[in-house]
């Protein structure tokens, strides 16, 4: 399963704990991996596709084991990177086992990374829906169906699907308002966002979730960094422009009362 693209987008959050504790990961991989990777679990950086973010810990993978253990703070969500292959994982107190083989890929043993892989697993699933629907198309085409009835039906499922992803991803953030889950998905959105639209923006569903987000998840300083953006954006500035134009041309073109 490919995460990468939660590299783009994840966030440095803490939450609340009150003491120093510890970490520990323990995995197995599949001999894909070869003995000598190193294993690094790395910090988020927001908003960037460069792989080479802070490493918090490392160590060697051998005989398709590796290990590490440390102290923590307050729990973050980090990058267990192995190679070319990148994996989101909650570091929190407690200890996380990971599960590398077939391409399947299990990090489990804390509450909040079983929370994100149950998520994962829902989102995947879905994503597997959309990558069948070239197939469908195919065999709807072999069965005689038209090409006007093929993209009605494949629409209204495309459709279907989009709404069920946005309501999955929307329902997990507002569960994790509380916790580095939350703000680093919903901070996800956001610079799917700008990189689809070329600018910071928000989206219906952005909108929706940060409509109901608390004070604290608002500020945020990852959060409020992006929503500043947005509300800086050159784009809202331009419309202004445009807008004042049309209301200074429409004025223009009134007919004009002669003087007697």
């Amino acid at each position: 399963m490919n995460y990468k693209i939660l590299s783009a987008t994840a966030a440095l959050v803490l939450t609340v704990t009150s003491c120093s504790e510890k970490y520990v990961v323990e995995g197995t991989t599949a001999q894909y991996i070869a003995d000598g990777t190193v294993a690094y679990i790395k910090q988020f950086e927001p908003s960037t596709t460069d792989a080479n973010f802070r490493a918090i810990d490392s160590c060697e993978i051998l005989h398709g084991k590796f290990d590490m253990t440390g102290a923590l703070d307050s729990s973050m969500m980090v990058i267990l990177n192995m190679g070319t292959d990148n994996f989101p994982m909650i570091l929190e107190p407690g200890k996380v086992t990971v599960s590398i083989a077939n391409n399947v890929v299990k990090i489990e043993g804390t509450p909040l990374n079983d929370r994100l892989y149950r998520f994962l697993t829902k989102r995947d699933s879905l994503q597997l829906l959309f990558d069948d629907l070239p197939n469908r198309e195919s065999l709807m085409y072999l069965d005689g169906f038209s090409q006007d009835e093929i993209a009605q039906e494949l629409g209204a499922a495309e459709l279907r699907l989009h709404d069920e992803v946005d309501r999955l991803e929307t329902k997990f953030v507002i569960d994790n308002f509380d916790n580095p889950l939350g703000i680093t998905w919903f901070l996800r959105l956001c610079y799917e966002a700008q990189a689809w639209y070329g600018f910071p923006t928000t989206t219906p569903q952005i909108d929706e979730i940060y409509g109901q987000a608390p004070l604290e998840f608002k500020q945020n300083r990852l959060v409020s960094a992006y929503m500043k953006q947005v509300d800086a954006s050159p784009l809202d500035s331009d419309t202004e422009t445009k807008d004042s134009d049309t209301e200074t041309k429409e004025s223009d073109d009134e007919p004009q009362e002669s003087e007697p």
